[in-house]
């Protein structure tokens, strides 16, 4: 099989962008395009944008190989036709994003986050939405039918797919699956738990997935607890071999952290929030030390001056001559000069 375009690997600006896409599709107008798919998704985006190029050409068939998974299987859906390897699987799940909410909070700000979750919750609910009408047009089905499967999120068989109507055709081709530690590290930067490797004499039947495949479903992609979930969580932290310390409690404090996440290397990684709020308590203190110095500085020359007027006839002190503003102006100056003599 000749392919026109190959996309295996991220999904997105930094691998298959839907302007790369473009600039590749431009060149073959009118023409039949055969695209061999092998990705683990990336950004729902550029995919969007992707399956509508292939909408927008007519003559396009996909064939999916290895793991084809989130947005990769958007894309796909664009296709005139789309094949699958009866050796790939195929992943649909709800949307996600990144949360940032880690730190210590007052009542306000606890507040304010809850509003925030709840709408990226709509936001998200918005556009698993979308994705389950356009999986329900590719399948030909209702979209209640499609949600429960984006919110089980399970890795699906050739026969599987073809049963549900996200694939047209299995075909022969490909290779039995290889799950080496290449393969592990990309499962590792889409978030996926790490698949056990299968038997080698493993064969994969047309009716059932392989044992190695139903024990991950299992594991990993059942409901879990709250205590299996927290266990799960203990080890995707070590898994990324990061170490938190509160021995820095200046720096701590200046952040408003309980600690510092260190990686194997002994290197920390700050957010432009972080740089800024100690940049500023520096430059603070700068400004702080200066005033001190001037202050300080002004001290010293009143010091002086009280000390070249010692011979000034100020000794009218008992009553019998002078008046009360140079008693006055006299006891502020010893006041003064007792405040600052331990700094001279």
């Amino acid at each position: 099989m000749e392919y026109n375009l190959s996309i295996d690997s991220h999904i997105g600006p930094w691998g298959y962008s839907k302007n790369f896409i473009r600039n590749q599709m431009s060149g073959l107008k009118n023409k039949p395009v055969n695209v061999r798919v092998s990705s683990l998704g990336g950004s729902v985006d550029d995919a969007l944008d992707i399956r509508q190029q292939f909408i927008d050409h007519g003559n396009v068939t996909c064939y999916l190989y290895g793991y084809v998974a989130s947005a990769a299987t958007i894309l796909a859906t664009g296709a005139k036709k789309t094949c699958m390897s009866q050796y790939a699987f195929y992943l649909i799940h709800k949307v996600s994003n990144w949360i940032d909410a880690w730190g210590n909070y007052n009542a306000d700000q606890i507040q304010q986050l809850i509003d925030d979750l709840k709408a990226n919750k709509l936001e998200n609910d918005k556009m698993d939405l979308v994705l389950a009408n356009l999986y329900a047009n590719k399948c030909k089905k209702k979209v209640d039918e499609i949600l429960p499967i984006l919110k089980e999120g399970r890795w699906l068989t050739a026969k599987e797919a073809l049963e549900y109507g996200f694939v047209d055709e299995i075909i022969e081709d490909g290779t039995k699956l290889n799950f080496d530690d290449a393969m592990k590290t990309r499962f590792n930067m889409f978030h996926l738990p790490e698949l056990p490797a299968p038997d080698k004499k493993a064969e994969i039947k047309d009716d059932e997935a392989p044992n190695w495949f139903n024990n991950f479903v299992n594991k990993f992609l059942k409901p879990q607890n709250t205590e299996t979930t927290q266990a799960q969580n203990k080890t995707q932290i070590n898994s990324t071999q990061k170490f938190m310390k509160k021995d820095y409690q200046k720096v701590n404090s200046i952040l408003k952290i309980d600690g510092m996440e260190f990686d194997k290397d002994g290197k920390v990684t700050l957010t432009e929030d972080q740089v800024k709020a100690i940049n500023d308590h520096i430059a603070n203190i700068e400004k702080e030390s200066s005033d001190k110095d001037n202050e300080i500085s002004d001290l010293k020359t009143q010091n002086e001056n009280l000390k070249k007027n010692d011979g000034d006839d100020t000794t009218h002190i008992n009553g019998d001559e002078g008046d009360d503003d140079d008693v006055t102006k006299l006891n502020t100056a010893n006041e003064m000069f007792n405040s600052v003599k331990d700094l001279l």
